[in-house]
C-alpha cells in the first residue's frame, strides 16, 4: 500500500494531508486526498443542434465549459468533421501545464461495447459508426496518443451524474433514471457505475411495451412508454395541437416545447390535469415493472419528467402504492430533479475521470 500511494503521489493523483495524531502508541496517520492537477479530462455532449464541452482536472476542479450550435441533423458520418473541429478547438484551450488523459463522448443513440461504435443515432444519421476510433484519430492528429476515449448514451451519463452528484445513492446503491428532452431516455447505475448490459443497451425502459395495440413509436413498435408519455405525446395531450405538430416543435425547439408543457400543467385547467393524471398513471405502471425487475434504491425523473414531476408524482405514487407496500420494495423512492442543463456533459466528465481511476498508472506518468 505504501508503494502504491508513493506511485500515485509521484504522478500527483493524490496528495498527503496534515498528519492526524491518534490516542496511544504509533506514528500519526497521514490522510490522503485527490490531487490530479497536472491531468485534464474532457466531456462532450453531441446533439443534433448543439455540442457541449466541459473540462476538469482529474481531481474534479472545473476548468471551463463551452458550447456551439452546428447543424448535425442527418449529416451522417461526414458530420463528424464538424465535431472534430469542435474537439480540436477545445484541445487548444488545455493549459500548458496540463495533459489530456481521457475524453468521454455522449451521443443520443445506442452504443456498442467495442471501442465506441454507435449502433444507431437516427437524428445524426449514424449507423454502425466507429465514433471512438474517429475521436482517437482526431486526438492523434493533435499529438495526443495515450488518452482514453469513451462513448456512452446520453441518458446513461445523465443517470451517472444524477445518482452520484445530484441525489447520491451511496457506493452500493442502485438507481434508475428516466428523462430526456427530445425523447424519453433511461439508464441504470449500480454501485456508482453505468450498467450497460451485454452490448450497451441495458436500461432501455423508454421502450417498455405498455400497450401492444397503442400508438406507433418511432422505434417501429406500438404502445411503448415513449409513444404514450414521451415529450411529443405529452405535449400533444397538454396543448391543442396534433401529434405531428408536437413532434415538430419538440424536435426543432425542445426548450419551448417543455415550457409549454409546464405552463399547461400549472394552468390548473381540468383537461391538462386529466392528461397529467393519465401520463402519471402510465409512467407509474412502467416504474412498477422497473422496480420489480431491478429493485433499485431510487427512480430519478429528469429532463421534462423532472420539471413536471410535481404534477406527475401524485398519480405515479398512487399507481405504485401496492408495490411499495411490500417489504421488499418499501424503501424505493421516486424523486424528481427540477433542473435541466449540464447533466449529460457533467456525467461525461465523471466517466472520463473514472477512466483514470480505473487505470491510473497506464494513463499518467511521474511528474515529481
Amino acid at each position: 500500500m505504501t508503494d502504491l500511494i508513493g506511485e500515485l503521489r509521484a504522478r500527483r493523483l493524490v496528495r498527503e494531508l496534515d498528519p492526524v495524531r491518534r490516542l496511544g502508541a504509533g506514528r500519526p496517520t497521514r490522510p490522503i486526498d485527490f490531487d490530479g492537477e497536472p491531468w485534464c479530462v474532457l466531456g462532450v455532449h453531441i446533439d443534433v443542434d448543439r455540442v457541449d464541452v466541459a473540462a476538469s482536472t482529474v481531481g474534479g476542479r472545473e476548468l471551463w465549459t463551452d458550447y456551439s450550435h452546428p447543424d448535425l441533423r442527418g449529416a451522417g458520418e461526414s458530420g463528424y468533421r464538424t465535431i472534430a473541429d469542435v474537439v480540436t478547438k477545445q484541445l487548444g484551450r488545455i493549459p500548458a501545464d496540463k495533459q489530456l488523459i481521457a475524453i468521454e463522448i455522449a451521443v443520443p443513440g445506442h452504443v456498442a461495447m467495442d471501442r465506441g461504435t454507435v449502433r444507431g443515432a437516427d437524428g445524426l444519421g449514424w449507423h454502425d459508426f466507429g465514433l471512438g476510433s474517429a475521436v482517437l484519430a482526431t486526438l492523434s492528429e493533435a499529438g495526443i496518443e495515450q488518452a482514453s476515449v469513451g462513448v456512452s448514451n446520453v441518458s446513461q451519463l445523465a443517470a451517472l451524474h444524477a445518482s452520484r452528484i445530484e441525489l447520491p445513492v451511496g457506493p452500493d446503491g442502485i438507481a434508475v433514471y428516466l428523462g430526456g428532452v427530445r425523447r424519453l431516455g433511461s439508464g441504470v447505475v449500480t454501485r456508482g457505475e453505468i450498467f450497460r448490459g451485454t452490448n450497451g443497451g441495458a436500461g432501455d425502459f423508454a421502450h417498455l411495451n405498455r400497450e401492444p395495440t397503442g400508438p406507433a413509436c418511432w422505434c417501429g413498435r406500438n404502445g411503448c412508454l415513449e409513444s404514450l408519455a414521451g415529450p411529443s405525446a405529452l405535449l400533444s395531450q397538454l396543448n391543442p395541437m396534433s401529434l405531428d405538430e408536437a413532434r415538430n416543435l419538440v424536435e426543432d425547439q425542445p426548450e419551448k416545447a417543455i415550457q409549454l408543457m409546464i405552463e399547461a400543467a400549472e394552468s390548473g385547467e381540468p383537461a391538462a390535469s386529466e392528461a397529467l393524471d393519465q401520463a402519471g398513471d402510465v409512467l407509474g405502471g412502467a416504474i412498477d415493472d422497473i422496480i420489480g425487475a431491478v429493485n433499485p434504491d431510487v427512480v430519478l425523473l429528469g429532463g421534462y419528467l423532472g420539471l413536471l414531476s410535481r404534477h406527475l408524482l401524485p398519480s405515479v405514487e398512487k399507481r405504485l402504492s401496492q408495490r411499495l407496500a411490500l417489504a421488499t420494495y418499501e424503501l424505493t423512492e421516486v424523486r424528481g430533479l427540477d433542473q435541466l442543463s449540464g447533466r449529460v456533459v457533467n456525467g461525461a466528465i465523471l466517466s472520463a475521470r473514472d477512466a483514470c481511476f480505473y487505470d491510473p498508472l497506464a494513463l499518467t506518468r511521474p511528474v515529481i
